[in-house]
């Protein structure tokens, strides 16, 4: 739902990005910690569900709860498509606690006041998931900022960290526990990683993870990390079916932004589709170590829909590896024209955009000069509009909304965009 948004409103403000399908990029809602001091050694990350439980879904959220913590420990997200409350009014999410302990949701940035509720219905179970129920039906309207607190025990009596799982925020109209979804706010899943393994010593696995080391090519805040075993094989990496398939009808060359701790050949493949299976080398060598690098793969003599693929980061033949090392990848997407000057990749490398999120001032840089800048919500309405002509500008954005927002940079000869959050 998020790309298809993003997407809209992209071509409706015209911008010089040329059109994709993105595969996968590995984000979900940014999971911002509400954290109580320097004590507090909260975390939250994304892992596969654990064994022997009852969720139907392959990733959810491990919220490690410190001890040091505070009543409302939790997280807080801008939505990057806006909550809307008009019609369906209850809030569910799925979660695994070793405890039983109130739980509490709010939603802010909406038409009328903020509302922070405990569930509707108590949590009765430990350790197996629960469907708890939050009721909205006070609140219409669209909200864009979201928060789950799902150990609100005040004053906070534990003595030591514990591990709670949670997962499938959706939105229905229909407030009996484990009912359908009418809009899933976030399921924090994506498409299967299936490892391709070498015997019982390969010990390679992948796992989402914060983003290493942001940077303009990759701002991304979640990535895969491929730990890549020593006793790997030349092919390790993974295969997915797609949810979605692949249509290579006008989009040829695939796009995997990689960051790898040394320099080898890298592979992807294309399987399930109207001809034979193809696996090819990237176009472009890697060049990079230590960093993020676009990587692309010309599927030219292919077209129509393909339901597999696989991608290979690290394709030695033989494999030479005298220790395990970790490699990163993310955002696979398909583009209609190979690396270029005029390609997304450049057009996102020019402009730079920090920090983000931003507090107060958002800096903006290009090596073009800038005649007008635009800040948009995601409704597409004009919040913040400034003239410019130099390659810097700064923008005061503490009149804004906590919230996600696309920025509009226009040059005499050019336009770009960029999401930012607040």
């Amino acid at each position: 739902m998020k790309h298809f948004t993003i997407l809209i409103l992209a071509v409706l403000m015209s911008t010089a990005f040329v059109h994709a399908q993105m595969i996968e990029d590995f984000e979900h809602i940014p999971l911002n910690l509400m954290l109580g001091g320097d004590n507090d050694n909260s975390t939250m990350t994304v892992v596969p569900t654990p064994e022997g439980t009852t969720n139907p879904s392959s990733h959810v959220v491990k919220y490690h709860r410190s001890m040091n913590g505070v009543p409302w420990g939790g997280f807080w997200s801008a939505l990057p498509e806006l909550l809307d409350l008009t019609e369906n009014k209850y809030v569910h999410v799925r979660v695994m606690k070793t405890r039983i302990s109130p739980l509490k949701f709010k939603v802010e940035g909406g038409p009328s006041g903020n509302l922070e509720i405990a569930s509707m219905n108590p949590q009765t179970i430990v350790n197996e998931w629960e469907d708890i129920v939050f009721d909205f039906s006070e609140k219409t309207g669209l909200w864009n900022v979201i928060a789950f607190m799902p150990d609100f025990e005040d004053p906070l009596t534990l003595t030591e960290d514990i591990e709670i799982y949670f997962d499938y925020i959706m939105v229905n109209n229909d407030p009996t526990p484990g009912s359908e979804a009418d809009y899933v706010i976030e399921d924090f899943d994506h498409i299967p990683l299936n490892v391709m393994l070498g015997g019982e010593t390969d010990n390679s696995y992948m796992e989402v993870v914060d983003n290493p080391d942001i940077d303009d090519i990759n701002p991304s805040a979640y990535v895969v990390k491929f730990n890549r075993s020593m006793n790997g094989v030349p092919w390790g990496g993974f295969w997915s079916a797609l949810p979605e398939q692949a249509d290579l009808t006008e989009n040829k060359y695939v796009y995997v932004k990689v960051w790898k701790p040394r320099l080898s050949p890298i592979k992807f493949k294309m399987e399930g589709g109207p001809s034979a299976n193809l696996e090819i080398f990237s176009m472009n060598p890697q060049e990079v170590t230590n960093g993020w690098e676009e990587i692309v793969f010309d599927f030219t003599e292919l077209t129509g829909l393909w339901s597999v693929i696989s991608f290979m980061p690290d394709f030695e033949d033989p494999l030479t590896l005298t220790e395990d090392i970790d490699i990163y990848f993310d955002d696979i997407r398909l583009m209609n024209e190979p690396l270029t000057a005029t390609s997304e990749l450049d057009a996102i490398t020019r402009l730079k955009v920090f920090p983000n999120p931003a507090q107060d001032i958002l800096n903006i840089q290009l090596n073009e000069t800038i005649s007008e800048i635009a800040i948009y919500d995601l409704s597409g309405r004009l919040v913040i509009q400034k003239n410019a002509n130099a390659k810097e500008a700064k923008i005061d954005v503490t009149p804004l909304s906590r919230g996600v927002y696309l920025l509009k940079v226009n040059t005499l000869n050019n336009s770009y965009t960029h999401k930012i959050n607040h």
